[in-house]
């Protein structure tokens, strides 16, 4: 039995927050990085990549929906992992009010047009309006939900390339898995990188049905722990040695945040609902000895910090001085709200 502190610890030892690993290793272990917002997964590397670029950051990397149905950053090579774990797609079929018949030559075109170098989402629109494609069908195309563009993403035809820019990354040939051995790798990536994890836990992070995910425990070498009455999972012996940073800034969408659904391991419940929005969206959040108590945005050149409660003048220091070291090269100024 162990208690909630060393619970968040093992967390951090297992999510490369207290020994940074290389950056591909840390990708792949932690099941990609939640890409919604474009600048979070840099973030989230630059606290647990030892080999972090600021400018090579995204080398070999692409973006995709996985988990969720959200779009997550994850290694090219590994594209085939996460598309067969959702399941291969079957034949053409009407969906986003396009006619089956249609897509076939539509995603050739389109395809054919990103090979070349015109990557640009808009670009790609303009020419396909050249081409005749107009009105109804060129917004189903290009729907703000995803549209054609996404069910090319999930046939392994294309990817986001990451960043800001919505340009899109021709990949190369998927290799595909049965979908069963795909989940199940990345469940034995989950538990051993994102565990101490209850099962609830990992049914809300991969967005698996819970009657599939438990009969795919059992082809794990799950051990297990108690902690205020609930079971939790991990595959590795637990690691405890250590302190707890005393200041630790988080990304927004941050794998320590969504890994769980019961979050209570660093947040307060006083603090829940200001972390995470009425839609969902999950704040940039600064941990002071393994609890949240604020948020950040980086505005410019500007770090912007919101607490959640006063501060004393030393915790003010220290995420000053924490902020400073961990975003060095990016901002030129931290300002405590």
């Amino acid at each position: 039995m162990i208690d909630k502190r060393a619970l968040l610890l093992a967390s951090l030892h297992n999510q490369f927050l207290l020994a940074p690993a290389p950056r591909r290793v840390a990708v792949s272990s932690l099941c990609g990085l939640q890409a919604q917002f474009a600048n979070y997964p840099k973030h989230a590397l630059r606290l647990r990549a030892s080999d972090h670029d600021p400018h090579a950051w995204n080398a070999g990397l692409v973006k995709t929906w996985t988990f969720r149905g959200t779009l997550h950053l994850i290694r090219e090579d590994e594209l085939g992992l996460y598309l067969s774990a959702l399941g291969r797609p079957k034949k053409w079929d009407d969906g986003w009010g396009i006619d089956a018949r249609k897509k076939p030559r539509l995603t050739r075109m389109i395809l054919g047009w990103i090979q070349e170098g015109v990557t640009h989402r808009e670009a790609l629109k303009e020419r396909c309006r050249a081409r005749g494609v107009d009105g109804e069908l060129l917004e189903n195309v290009f729907h703000g939900w995803g549209g054609l563009l996404k069910e090319m993403c999930l046939r392994g035809m294309v990817a986001y390339a990451p960043g800001t820019g919505k340009h899109f990354h021709p990949c190369r040939e998927v290799v595909w898995q049965p979908q069963r051995e795909a989940r199940l790798e990345l469940l034995r990536r989950y538990f051993r990188h994102l565990g101490p994890a209850t099962v609830e836990d990992c049914v809300v992070f991969t967005g698996i049905r819970r009657t599939s995910i438990e009969a795919l425990l059992q082809k794990l070498p799950l051990r297990s722990v108690q902690c205020d009455g609930r079971e939790y999972f991990h595959i590795d012996p637990l690691r405890l040695d250590g302190d707890i940073p005393h200041c630790l800034f988080l990304a927004g969408f941050d794998q320590l945040h969504l890994a769980y659904r019961d979050r209570t391991r660093l947040v307060p419940e006083a603090h829940r609902f200001k972390v995470v929005t009425n839609t969902g969206i999950i704040h940039p959040t600064v941990l002071l000895d393994g609890q949240v108590c604020a948020k950040w945005k980086l505005s410019g050149r500007t770090l912007r910090i919101v607490p959640f409660e006063p501060l004393t003048k030393k915790k003010r220091r220290s995420i000053d001085a924490t902020a400073l070291r961990t975003f060095q090269e990016d901002i030129d100024q931290v300002v405590i709200e």
